[in-house]
């Protein structure tokens, strides 16, 4: 039979088969021989972040009602069924079919994870560790991105088509695990209790002002990472004209970062105190966009290092203050609505990035994008740090 702290082992399985990327990097190439300008594929990669931003929060929800095993099934095999339509699409309405059923998946494991790993380690007695284990899948995932951008790099050589078909068989790698996972005594217990979505929302969020600042700006830092993300293939690709290969490996050493400083995270967790470390982690990011528009290629390249390391630490420590103030009942929920939010973000950002990239230059869409964010970051702090004093 089955032990609950086997769950750990296949949560990171899930994680592998999200993580090991081989198609991340060269997605804007592929687009591109595909007749998909910047604009088109700001485009498409908002329609995507739509498409998660519509399912994210009923996909939460659902998850705490009807469990996170079942979720984390069906995202499974629509994460595999993406992969398989981006390999023999040609056109736009092809992408766009492949990017709206990869969101859904998406949005079907987002929150769903976390929430299966802390509630497993509520059965455990080791709440405490979260940071530890978020840290280390995490890690694991950044880890997966470094073995899969070089990977993905030998076969776009040979075409950029072949990376996707290759994505579709390792995104089979979470299936069985999801189909394995034990469901924690707890989760089970209060299974259909949250029944109505709007207040468990109310009850989780609206009446909490601090969960709800730490959701917000936990979610304004993941949609500033992923913006940046998406940004890089554009901007590596601008400065040095290289091959698929080199910027494959360029990905890599920028995850080895985030994984290094993701498995450590909770030691640093444990010296700086919420609003020094959330406003570290604010600057840095939108200070790395303004960087990456002005400065000369190499020194930008020493900024996306450290960007990413960076980005390593935030996730596992900003879901853990999460995690500890939220009710076990709507924890998918609520860390769904983070993603939510995190997707508009993106989804009303980088769209007009992608046109003044083309308009104006790529260079002008990063510093504009930095100076947008550290707007708002400083913005969502200040909220915050005003809610603490006065709770």
């Amino acid at each position: 039979m089955a032990r609950i702290e086997h769950n750990i082992l296949k949560i990171y399985l899930i994680k592998t088969a999200r993580w090991l990327m081989l198609t991340t990097p060269f997605l804007p190439l592929f687009m591109a021989e595909n007749g998909i300008d910047k604009s088109g594929y700001g485009l498409l990669a908002s329609i995507q972040a739509l498409s998660i931003v519509f399912f994210e929060v009923p996909s939460g929800y659902l998850a705490d009602a009807i469990g996170r095993k079942k979720t984390l099934v069906l995202g499974s095999i629509l994460g595999a069924l993406g992969y398989v339509i981006y390999s023999v699409s040609f056109s736009f309405s092809g992408f766009l079919v492949a990017m709206v059923v990869l969101g859904i998946g998406q949005s079907l494991i987002s929150g769903s994870d976390s929430a299966m790993l802390y509630e497993t380690l509520v059965e455990m007695n080791r709440t405490g560790e979260y940071s530890r284990y978020e840290g280390r899948v995490i890690a694991l995932g950044s880890l997966m991105e470094t073995i899969g951008a070089p990977l993905g790099g030998l076969l776009a050589v040979a075409s950029l088509r072949y990376p996707f078909v290759a994505q579709s068989v390792v995104a089979l790698i979470a299936l069985p695990a999801a189909l394995t996972l034990v469901v924690p005594e707890q989760e089970a217990r209060i299974r259909g209790t949250s029944i109505n979505l709007l207040p468990a929302l109310k009850r989780s969020l609206l009446l909490d002002r601090t969960l709800l600042l730490l959701v917000i700006y936990a979610a304004l830092v993941g949609g500033g990472t992923y913006t940046m993300a998406k940004a890089i293939p554009y901007w590596f690709n601008d400065s040095f004209a290289s091959s698929a290969m080199q910027l494959g490996i360029f990905w890599s050493v920028l995850n080895l970062s985030a994984a290094f400083f993701s498995h450590h995270a909770y030691k640093i967790e444990q010296r700086l105190n919420p609003p020094l470390f959330m406003t570290i982690i604010g600057s840095v990011v939108s200070a790395s966009f303004i960087a990456l528009g002005v400065l000369p290629a190499y020194p930008a390249m020493a900024v996306l290092v450290l960007f990413y390391c960076t980005r390593g630490l935030a996730t596992p420590i900003l879901k853990n203050y999460i995690n500890e103030q939220t009710d076990s009942q709507v924890r998918a929920t609520v860390l769904s609505v983070r993603m939510f939010l995190v997707y508009v973000l993106f989804a009303a950002l980088f769209p007009v990035m992608g046109w003044v990239g083309d308009a104006s230059g790529w260079s002008t869409a990063l510093v504009l994008a930095g100076i947008c964010f550290a707007v708002i970051y400083g913005s969502a702090l200040f909220a915050f740090t005003v809610t603490k004093k006065s709770a």
